[in-house]
């Protein structure tokens, strides 16, 4: 017998079985010890995505220990990816609301304005939100997301292009992004985005609001965003570098610059993220953006946002807290501050996760593009508590109570009941 032909197969498959293992090993470390926030979509997508590449890599790999076997190979999947490769996913929400906040008037009998979004005592429809995210090359990705949402207004469907981004990702420490984004500034804007089953309250809060919502800081950017890792150890940084079109302030809110900016200032938001081994499931981070804002009728204005924000998902513990200070300082005139900031803790029994939340914004009186532009200057502020009730793995059923109180006003109270579902 030819035993020096036997031990030469021996080693192959000996080779070929380490290979195995130590992929799967790869895989299940990085799957329990690197495991994002399990509400996030863009990690949960990542994380999608690393399992079919390394899947792919253990079946190319069992391929090429067939043929050398002379076995067939293994035909349910392709050796090599193939591209396009196009995921849909859909995200939408049905609510009621009941609230005491429409036909308050305040001291000088001015009837109070509730935000864009608000639907007073009735049912409604939410985002439906329609996303798509195609591989088209190793490093190279486009995505969109799409959403249709009737405005409180006018009851009348509309139509937003929310997110649209081509992406290449060449290494670990340099990736650019193009298109309309959501700005790297903080925690809540870019782990949630437009889809309301990922988050576990009903909604955001007040300060981080859609543009077209009442929302006091810039969402969306339309321009270039520049993010990778910086070598740091245990520490595991990250940092962002963004450029883009910035806000333009005006009676009907703060819509985002799609096509023409207003001047030829250019928004620049740079951050840090930290999500230390020590820290698992937690993260911290600054960031500092700074535009230059020409409202109609107004001064040219200085605008710098600073923001500080802390989060933690494990098992059972969802806590989140973030810090904002805008300032403005329009040209001839003396700065303003407005400080903003909430705290969000909950959490998971079984199927349960009762949570409660604290917003609190104080728009300066003094800075005219709040009193003159956006009528939303003055202190608001209130806690929410809710429920979550994840009735099954594509279903959450939430209840949350609002309690309101804003400058001028009497204090409303807010209770809303929503199902928010996947496909």
């Amino acid at each position: 017998m030819n035993y020096g032909h036997k031990l030469n197969g021996f080693k192959e498959w000996g080779i070929a079985i380490l290979c195995i293992f130590a992929l799967h090993c790869r895989l299940y470390g990085q799957t329990q010890t690197n495991l994002p926030p399990t509400t996030d979509p863009d990690f949960l997508k990542q994380l999608v995505q690393r399992v079919d590449q390394q899947d792919a890599e253990i079946k190319n790999l069992k391929n090429q220990i067939a043929l050398k076997d002379g076995s067939t190979p293994d035909a349910t999947m392709p050796p090599a990816p193939t591209y396009p490769n196009l995921q849909f996913h859909g995200f939408a929400d049905i609510d009621y609301q009941a609230s005491s906040r429409a036909g308050i008037n305040n001291a000088s009998g001015v009837v109070f304005n509730p935000p864009a979004n608000h639907t007073g005592n009735s049912f409604f429809i939410g985002e439906f939100d329609l996303f798509a995210e195609s591989q088209l090359a190793e490093d190279i990705s486009a995505l969109s997301e799409t959403v249709i949402g009737a405005g409180a207004g006018d009851n009348e469907w509309g139509l937003d292009i929310e997110r649209v981004e081509l992406q290449w990702h060449p290494s670990d420490y340099f990736n650019v992004d193009v298109g309309r984004f959501h700005t790297q500034m903080g925690y809540y804007n870019t782990a949630y985005h437009h889809g309301t089953w990922f988050q576990t309250a009903v909604g955001r809060p007040s300060f981080l609001e859609y543009e077209d919502s009442g929302g006091l800081v810039p969402v969306h950017t339309v321009g270039i965003s520049f993010h990778g890792a910086i070598p740091s150890g245990s520490l595991n940084l990250m940092y962002y570098l963004e450029a883009g079109n910035g806000m333009n302030y005006t009676t009907s809110g703060n819509p985002v610059q799609n096509v023409n900016d207003n001047n030829n200032y250019k928004a620049v938001n740079l951050a840090f993220i930290a999500k230390p081994d020590w820290f698992p499931g937690g993260q911290f981070g600054v960031g500092a953006y700074h535009d230059t804002v020409t409202p109609v009728g107004l001064a040219r204005t200085d605008e710098w946002i600073w923001n500080t924000h802390v989060a933690y998902h494990g098992s059972v513990w969802e806590l989140m807290a973030e810090g904002f200070l805008l300032r403005h300082a329009p040209s001839g005139g003396d700065a303003t501050y407005t400080p903003m900031f909430y705290v969000q803790a909950g959490h998971k029994f079984g199927k349960y996760t009762p949570y409660a939340r604290f917003t609190y914004y104080n728009a300066s009186r003094n800075d005219p593009i709040y009193t003159t532009i956006l009528n939303q200057g003055g202190l608001n502020f209130g806690p929410s508590v809710g429920l979550r009730y994840d009735f099954s793995s594509y279903v959450a059923l939430k209840a949350q109570y609002d309690y309101l109180i804003q400058s001028g006003y009497k204090a409303a109270n807010e209770l809303t009941l929503q199902a928010a579902f996947t496909f």
